[in-house]
């Protein structure tokens, strides 16, 4: 081979071979290789006839070829890279002998090739961007702060503050010339015995110094309810993480209300507040232009409030520019996500156990851990801290909240209080905050019953029907049972109390001792008259109605009127109204009494009125099917003052001589429907 170098060959396809300078050559089909060749031949001659011809042909192993025809052997370097595991840039050395490729990828250092191209690789993808198996000090001070600059960038959502990749690169090569690899930067730095010459300073990171009352807008941390929580800031649009992360402990999720994550971070308050605007409906949008000058007057004047932000937008709106916005008319939907806060729910030892935009995450039962174990493992802490066969108060006072700690680290807040279960009266802990309030309040009446076990014995002989009147109470399950409810009702009023110190108890206690049996005999003042006028109204009802003609109408009308007094006046109503409520349902039953006798004279008269009725009650019913789990305090208040404006509404129309306790018409009626609508 060595006296025969030029005519080396490698394989093109079956006896086909490529040779020297670019030729093509076909192995001899008398040659013993023929059919039979490998990869790399080399021919004693090259025989040019109808075709060119290797004859008398050997196979070799092309690694011979550089070694003999070192001289002759041209060398490329190809895809210079930086390679992390070797710790410097690396080259793919070809090697190529009359035109073949004898070695078509060989790895090599290419410092020793190309220093400043091998220097400038380096800087790149080892210092700029950090690709390196073990950073160094100053590598790891650079991070820090450019980390630092990085997160002012996502807060206000810039990409201008921290200078580019390219600058950075300018810095490390102005001071790095001619180092292309990690040993030779370790070995220049004992030299210099100091890498302070490659720590950054702010200053060298930064285009310009941000606003520091504006970064202060952003803040690391945001109070929700009672507790602190992190806020992790991503300005990464379209990315499931854009915006505001606020990092809430499972444990601590059920203590934060889905209203106070609407108003995220004062930093995106004006530009949420903007984009609601903006999103609604143009009848109303015009009527807030210009927009900026509108968020500018809610931003400095709508105060912050524990309620929805999108029910105090519609308040402050009406307000402040009387335009009346209800509150489904905003769309949050249409929101960019980094307007609408990320909740990530958190693990004990901090994992992330379920994160997304949508509120109710916060009211769902997330735990890192399988459902039975879960369990398990919470009704095991709580049994530690619950008390059982309590008879009075000798367990101390009791907070609103308490943490406890399971076996494996997890931990709940949750809310203590009595409960009343088969006539024992126990201390427990509740997941949810209202829950615990309800029964608490039931095992303080209970607790009381205890206490006041003699004096309620004379409540209880107290509390008793005269014999003319047991009759008229078989429509609530006869005067045995209603005796009962009454007493029942009596030591609720009395009794349930969201007391939660033992100091409390007693003194409580103290001032409602000597008043026990009047209150009873105030309640069964009160009752006694709605017994009989419900009495008297039924009668009517029932002679009016067999006096009457027999009709589909009529019937209807008349059934109507008696499914009317029994949503009025349920079996436990004395349970549901407070003594003065009861003397205006006396009222509403009579009014109930004079319309069913006004109507079998007239009852075209009657359907006039009860059209127009009938809008105020379909209203009602309609935001009855609308409420959500989230829904307010205050919008529940407000619907069941709606309700008793439209039984005023109804004493107006059908019965005005008993005259209402109030002003009311149909636009005041639809005045509150409007106010409610406005509320979350």
């Amino acid at each position: 081979m060595s006296g025969f170098l030029s005519n080396i060959a490698v394989k093109k396809e079956k006896n086909i071979f490529q040779a020297a300078k670019g030729k093509d050559v076909m192995i001899f089909p008398g040659s013993g290789l023929f059919n039979k060749a490998k990869t790399w031949i080399v021919a004693a001659e090259m025989v040019e006839t109808s075709r060119l011809f290797a004859r008398t042909v050997a196979n070799i192993d092309s690694r011979w070829l550089e070694a003999l025809g070192k001289n002759q052997c041209k060398y490329a370097y190809l895809k210079p890279h930086w390679e992390r595991r070797r710790g410097e840039v690396v080259a793919c050395e070809q090697v190529s002998l009359y035109g073949l490729i004898i070695v078509p990828e060989r790895p090599i250092s290419y410092g020793r090739i190309n220093p400043g191209e091998a220097s400038e690789i380096f800087i790149r993808s080892a210092l700029v961007e950090g690709d390196i198996r073990e950073p160094l000090p100053f590598m790891e001070h650079n991070r820090r702060l450019i980390d630092e600059i990085s997160s002012m960038e996502n807060r206000l959502r810039k990409r201008d503050i921290l200078i580019s990749d390219e600058d950075i690169f300018a810095f490390y090569h102005k001071k790095l010339e001619g180092i292309y690899d990690i040993r030779s930067l370790k070995q220049y730095l004992k030299k210099r015995g100091t890498d302070g010459f490659l720590r950054m300073k702010k200053d060298d990171l930064l285009r310009y110094f941000p606003d520091e009352e504006e970064l202060s807008l952003f803040p690391d941390k945001i109070t929700l309810g009672t507790h602190r929580f992190h806020c992790n800031y991503s300005f990464e649009p379209g990315s499931l993480d854009d915006g505001v992360t606020i990092k809430v402990p499972s444990a601590l999720a059920a203590t934060v209300s889905a209203e106070s994550v609407e108003w995220l971070v004062p930093g995106l308050y004006s530009e949420k507040i903007a984009a609601l605007i903006r999103s609604l409906p143009k009848d109303y949008r015009k009527q807030l232009v210009p927009v900026a000058n509108t968020v500018d007057i809610i931003v400095n004047e709508m105060p912050e409030e524990s309620t929805s932000l999108i029910a105090a937008l519609s308040k402050f709106i009406l307000r402040r520019f009387r335009v009346d916005i209800p509150p489904l008319i905003w769309s949050e939907a249409q929101l960019p996500d980094h307007l609408k806060m990320r909740i990530s729910i958190t693990g004990p030892k901090g994992e992330v156990i379920s994160s997304g935009r949508d509120k109710t995450i916060l009211s769902r039962n997330i735990s890192g851990m399988a459902d039975e174990d879960k369990i398990d493992e919470f009704e095991c802490a709580k049994k530690e801290r619950e008390i059982i066969n309590i008879t009075k108060w000798d367990f101390g006072d009791l907070p609103d909240t308490i943490t406890i700690t399971g076996k494996h680290s997890t931990k709940w807040v949750v809310y203590p209080g009595l409960e009343l279960e088969n006539k024992s009266i126990k201390l427990r802990l509740f997941r949810k905050r209202d829950k615990a309030i309800r029964s608490h309040e039931k095992g303080v009446a209970a607790l009381f019953s205890i206490y006041f076990s003699k004096n309620l014995k004379f409540l209880k002989k107290s509390l008793i029907l005269p014999k003319d009147k047991k009759k008229i109470a078989n429509y609530f399950g006869g005067a045995r049972i209603f005796e009962q409810r009454l007493y029942d009702s009596t030591i609720n009023k009395l009794f349930s109390r969201n007391i939660r110190a033992e100091d409390e108890f007693y003194s409580y206690a103290g001032s409602i001792e000597p008043n026990i049996l009047k209150k009873g005999q105030e309640l069964i003042n009160k009752i006694l008259p709605v017994l009989e006028v419900y009495h008297e109204t039924r009668l009517a009802i029932c002679n009016l109605e067999n006096a009457g003609k027999p009709g589909n109408n009529t019937a209807q009308f008349f059934n109507g009127l008696r499914n009317e007094l029994s949503r009025l006046v349920p079996e436990r109503f004395m349970d549901l109204y407070n003594n003065e409520r009861l003397t205006h349902i006396a009222r509403y039953i009579k009014a109930i009494g004079i319309r069913a006798q006004r109507a079998s004279v007239n009852f075209e008269k009657d359907e006039l009125k009860a059209k127009k009725l009938k809008i105020y009650i379909d209203g009602l019913n309609e935001m009855l099917k609308k409420l959500s789990s989230f829904v307010s305090e205050e919008k529940k208040q407000a619907i069941e003052e709606y309700f008793w404006l439209i039984e005023e509404y109804k004493v107006s129309i059908f019965a005005q001589e008993l005259k209402t306790v109030f002003p009311v018409s149909e636009k005041k009626l639809d005045k509150k429907l409007k106010e409610i609508e406005r509320m979350v």
